[in-house]
């Protein structure tokens, strides 16, 4: 499996980081979890093709999570010299298709050449070569962490989470987690992790790897994050930068 981080970032504008949005690839399938605003660019400058994108995980319904699927699918749409033929799976919390139907598809409406499935998220599902567990996590009505394991290896992607025993147990003996680090300690917000929080998670999870992400604007370097969450993990910890990748 290989990830690579498009947005390591949030919903306040930054030159550095963007928006939420990861690829994951494996075999001949390539699926995003998270597509905020900039992520169709990012793939560009990944140099992945919005093309070949099977599927969208999504962890929740915050725009900067979801911002550039009608970007992403009218380009599929109306692409010069491109007819896409697959079809696009659409796998997200409960209600999202109908927010789908009443504020992107009825401005982009539909293609002739393929079709756009949703499957609603499962605690249990597979997709491609992936067997995928989720958790419900501590930040809204709708968020959801996401577990793809492979051949003996897994990598989890927190999205939008708190601190609680159901992010714990999903991330149980994970190759590599992708944790909300929202903030430093100093100033935690409820609904997100903090540093500190990760490292505790990544500890009680038996984690190899801990990727810190989703990074807000703070008054102390990004880089004290690691420092933080150093407190409680000692394995491998790694601050997550725009366009980095990982091979699991």
């Amino acid at each position: 499996m290989k990830v690579t981080i498009l947005g390591s970032g949030t919903c306040v504008p930054s030159l550095k980081r963007n928006a939420s949005g990861y690829l994951l690839e494996a075999d001949d399938k390539e699926v995003l979890i998270d597509c905020g605003s900039g992520i169709l660019l990012q793939l560009e400058r990944a140099g992945r093709s919005y093309r070949k994108i099977d599927a969208l995980f999504l962890t929740h319904g915050h725009p900067d999570h979801f911002a550039d699927l009608m970007p992403l699918l009218h380009a599929l749409f109306y692409t010069p010299n491109f007819t896409r033929e697959k079809d696009f799976s659409i796998i997200a919390p409960k209600g999202f298709e109908q927010y789908y139907n009443r504020a992107i598809g009825s401005i982009i409406g539909e293609s002739k050449d393929f079709r756009i499935l949703f499957m609603e998220v499962a605690h249990t599902m597979c997709y491609g070569p992936w067997n995928i567990r989720t958790a419900e996590t501590e930040h809204s009505a709708d968020s959801t962490a996401y577990r793809f394991e492979l051949e003996g290896r897994s990598v989890v992607f927190s999205g939008d989470a708190d601190y609680d025993s159901g992010i714990i147990e999903l991330s149980e003996h994970a190759d590599l987690l992708i944790a909300d680090c929202s903030f430093p300690d100093a100033m935690k917000v409820k609904g997100h992790l903090s540093a500190k929080e990760c490292g505790l998670l990544a500890m009680h999870a038996h984690v190899k790897k801990l990727v810190l992400s989703h990074i807000y604007p703070a008054d102390i370097p990004d880089a004290d994050r690691v420092k933080e969450a150093q407190t409680h993990f000692n394995g491998e910890i790694v601050l997550a930068e725009d366009l980095m990748e990982f091979r699991i």
